[in-house]
């Protein structure tokens, strides 16, 4: 009875949870490449990981050596991958094998294999305000 008081008395709405900051620090960028860096932070179980996000994506252009990005999210378990689209097709290059040719940065710096991170790989738990430092791989 006190909860619906309560309700109506703020005016019907249910207090949201609280949001916390990411700042990606991306290190190491080649901004004399130009082009576009697309950045996405992934939420679990990260089905959509390394690819666009559902939850947060961002486009900026490059500073050297180092740019940065602000996401607000909700605590939880996130990934972040970042793309430096240098010819600004919209799209990861890849070689032959499909490793890719231009540059990238995955949260917890997995090392390379010859297929895309895992989220798994990739995952941090977001309880507070984090700053996050990813070094760009050419």
């Amino acid at each position: 009875m006190r909860f619906l008081f309560a309700l109506i008395l703020f005016g019907g709405t249910i207090p949201q949870p609280p949001t916390v900051r990411v700042t990606v620090r991306l290190l190491d960028v080649r901004a004399d490449k130009g082009g576009v860096i697309h950045a996405a932070v992934h939420a679990a179980p990260g089905d959509d990981f390394p690819g666009p996000s559902r939850i947060g994506n961002q486009d900026v252009r490059p500073v050297a050596p180092e740019t940065v990005m602000v996401f607000d999210v909700k605590p939880g378990i996130y990934a972040v991958a970042v793309h430096h689209d240098e010819n600004a097709n919209g799209k990861v290059d890849t070689n032959f094998f499909g490793v890719p040719r231009e540059g990238y940065a995955i949260s917890n710096d997995p090392r390379a294999r010859l297929r895309p991170p895992r989220f798994s790989e990739a995952q941090v738990a977001i309880t507070r305000d984090t700053t996050l430092t990813l070094h760009m791989s050419y």
